[in-house]
Parts: structure tokens; C-alpha cells; sequence
């Protein structure tokens, strides 16, 4: 089985998105397993000292094969079926993990975003990060969906 994993910032504030994002995994394990790495939001005011530790803990996951995918407002957009079929070549092709690295309210710390094999935006719009968890989660359903033939999208 692939290995996919999600690497976010916080925990998720409200039951409602916990609920959301417990109904995707379900779903997604079907495909593959996917179990996200929360690291720890730090209670720092500066925006760039927190990215800072946001992403030195972020780094202290990632592993010289990884193939990590940033998610970030300035990346590369994709369609879903152009997400699926990238999500589907690096599944099938990439000998270590694939990794998507989703930051907290500041964003991705510079580190981050230069280790970043490939850098993904869904919208130049800036989105809670929280919310965008579930988003993400969605869109990645999606794409298996896609991949798979099974009629979820449309």
C-alpha cells in the first residue's frame, strides 16, 4: 500500500470539522492509509519565529525520500482530475512517502517551501487552516475517486 501521509499544524478547533475530517479519513483508508501528523501550534505573537518552529517540527518528520508536497497560496493549481492524476503517478511511482504539508495561520515557514518537491495551491483565496484540512481531505477523496471510476465525482 502507498504511503501518504498529512503533516498539519494544530488541532482541529471545532467538533463539526473533527466529525468532517474523521468522515474523509474513513473514507480515504478505503483507498489507502492516511493518518495526519498534528504538530504543535506555538503560541508565538511573531509570525516568522512561529513558522520557524512550526517548520523545524514539521522537518523532523520528513525523510530524505520523501516526496513533500507544500501546500501553498503561491503553488501550482491543478483541476481535480489533474490533481488525481498527479496524486496517482507520485502513489505509484515515488519509493518513499508523499507528504503534504498543510502550515498554521502564518503559513509555511521558507525551510519548508524550499524542501518542497512540488509546491500545490487550490486557490489564491486564503482559507482558515483548519478548514482547509477538511477541503484538502475532500479533494484527496476525490482524486481516488477519480482514479478508481467510482462515480463520487462529477
Amino acid at each position: 500500500m502507498a504511503k501518504l501521509e498529512l503533516i498539519c499544524v494544530g488541532e482541529l478547533k471545532f467538533q463539526e470539522l473533527k466529525h468532517m475530517e474523521s468522515h474523509y479519513l474513513k473514507r480515504i483508508n478505503r483507498f489507502t492509509k492516511l493518518s495526519p501528523w498534528v504538530i504543535k501550534d506555538f503560541k508565538i505573537k511573531d509570525e516568522e519565529q512561529k513558522k520557524k518552529k512550526e517548520g523545524e517540527a514539521m522537518m523532523a518528520l520528513v525523510e530524505p525520500k520523501d516526496f513533500v508536497v507544500a501546500l501553498d497560496e503561491k503553488g501550482k493549481t491543478l483541476s481535480s482530475k489533474d490533481f488525481a492524476r498527479f496524486l496517482e503517478e507520485k502513489l505509484s511511482y515515488h519509493p518513499g512517502r508523499t507528504l503534504f504539508l498543510v502550515g498554521g495561520h502564518a503559513g509555511l515557514h521558507p525551510q519548508i517551501l524550499n524542501r518542497a518537491n512540488y509546491k500545490l495551491s487550490f486557490s489564491p483565496m486564503t482559507f482558515a487552516h483548519d478548514l482547509f484540512r477538511i477541503i484538502f481531505l475532500e479533494q484527496l477523496y476525490r482524486a481516488f475517486t477519480i482514479t478508481r471510476g467510482i462515480t463520487y465525482h462529477r
